[in-house]
């Protein structure tokens, strides 16, 4: 059995925890989080991905941290363990930004944290990071997986037409299969993590 190292462990468990915390069992964000952190209890093999360039949001990072750690207690503990991962991440840009976007290219930037590019390499989970440099609106976007956002700081989320919401440091955004959903950056940066269930059985 593959064993994982014990920061991508606490990582892991924290995520749970603060999803958990927030979600009932029943509700689909409950059995989203059951479904993927299930499957999440037999490791995969671990990976080191390729380091690249920093990026010009990633200078945000340490004050998107910092709101972090000033918020709830579940918040602050979750940053802090992904500060101690963040090093051995590979951050990159959403495919095809650099397209008529430029705020938004310098702006944001992603990193996965499980799954393909991340520190494991698995096919069922995929978990990973959005940083935006304050003032910035991740443009609309679907996807089929079902995901659940943990925001870490403060930010806006909105699905489909409906009014902007502010989740709140250590908020739960659940986002079902194929809905329209943005987010966006306030007065300081904004900084969530994502998780999507994409196994083959996925909604």
């Amino acid at each position: 059995m593959q064993r994982r190292c014990s920061q991508l462990q606490h990582f892991i468990d924290l995520t749970r925890q603060a999803i958990a915390a927030r979600v009932t069992t029943g509700e689909p964000a409950g059995q989203a989080c059951r479904r993927i952190f299930s499957a999440l209890e037999t490791p995969q093999a671990a990976q080191s991905p390729a380091r690249f360039a920093d990026l010009p949001a990633q200078r945000h990072l340490r004050a998107a941290l910092d709101a972090a750690s000033a918020g709830p207690a579940s918040a602050a503990a979750l940053a802090k363990a992904f500060a101690a991962i963040e090093p051995r991440l590979s951050w990159q840009r959403r495919p095809g930004a650099a397209a008529g976007q430029t705020d938004f290219a310098e702006g944001h930037a992603n990193a996965v944290v499980v799954g393909d590019g991340g520190l494991e390499q698995r096919g069922d989970v995929r978990i990973g990071v959005s940083l935006m440099a304050p003032n910035i609106q991740y443009p609309d976007h679907r996807h089929p997986p079902e995901e659940v956002y943990v925001a870490l700081s403060p930010g806006h989320w909105r699905q489909e037409a409906r009014p902007w919401h502010e989740p709140g440091p250590g908020g739960v955004v659940y986002n079902e299969p194929n809905v329209i959903h943005a987010m966006r950056s306030t007065r300081g940066p904004l900084l969530a993590i994502w998780c999507l269930w994409v196994g083959a059985d996925q909604a």
